[in-house]
């Protein structure tokens, strides 16, 4: 089969994009992504946008989220951070999307902004009686900023169920910690939780 000529293609794409056919301009834009030997991120980018004019925001999702996959495991976490945000405006229910984000945002160094993304997260899966996953992206934020007590001890309360021993030994830790700053009532507290949840 022959090559096509991109740059021909591409401008009969945006010929058609302003005629307002976009379907013709997605046609014509995927034969490039398919004949590019190596993945051409903002033609892909320019696809999703495209179907979003189209009102096709499931599709849209589809190639956004290739995109931003690519840019996450490349270390482009800015440009991957911006992509998953506009997944999420477009459905805002995606769970792993949410995930992702904490997850990049962690690895950006911006733990209030990861704390939060993690927290719907969270919030989310326990409706949803996800315990373990719930507990699973906890730990994450537990690890983010081991200061936080809150925290700690909200991932302490959901192994209670599943994983005494975890829930005891999470108590204890937390307990040391606050020894340490002297709040010695507190600690105590946990102690007694420890004791109640599991063997030490």
């Amino acid at each position: 089969m022959a090559k096509i000529n991109q740059i021909k293609v591409r401008q009969d794409a945006d010929a058609a994009e302003r005629a307002g056919r976009f379907d013709k301009a997605v046609d014509l834009l995927k034969q490039i992504v398919q004949e590019s030997p190596k993945p051409d991120w903002n033609t892909v980018n320019k696809i999703g946008d495209l179907y979003i004019k189209l009102n096709n925001p499931k599709a849209a999702n589809e190639q956004y989220k290739r995109v931003a996959n690519y840019y996450g495991e490349d270390g482009f976490y800015l440009k991957a951070i911006a992509v998953w945000k506009k997944i999420l405006k477009y459905d805002p229910s995606d769970l792993s999307g949410k995930e992702k984000l904490g997850d990049l945002y962690a690895r950006q160094g911006l733990a209030g902004d990861a704390k939060q993304a993690y927290g719907e997260v969270i919030d989310e899966l326990v409706k949803r009686n996800r315990k373990q996953d719930a507990g699973d992206v906890l730990r994450r934020m537990a690890e983010l900023d081991p200061s936080d007590m809150k925290v700690r001890i909200r991932l302490a309360e959901l192994y209670r169920e599943g994983h005494p021993e975890k829930a005891a030994g999470e108590y204890v830790a937390i307990a040391d910690e606050l020894v340490k700053k002297g709040h010695l009532a507190e600690a105590l507290q946990l102690i007694e939780k420890a004791l109640r949840s599991g063997p030490l």
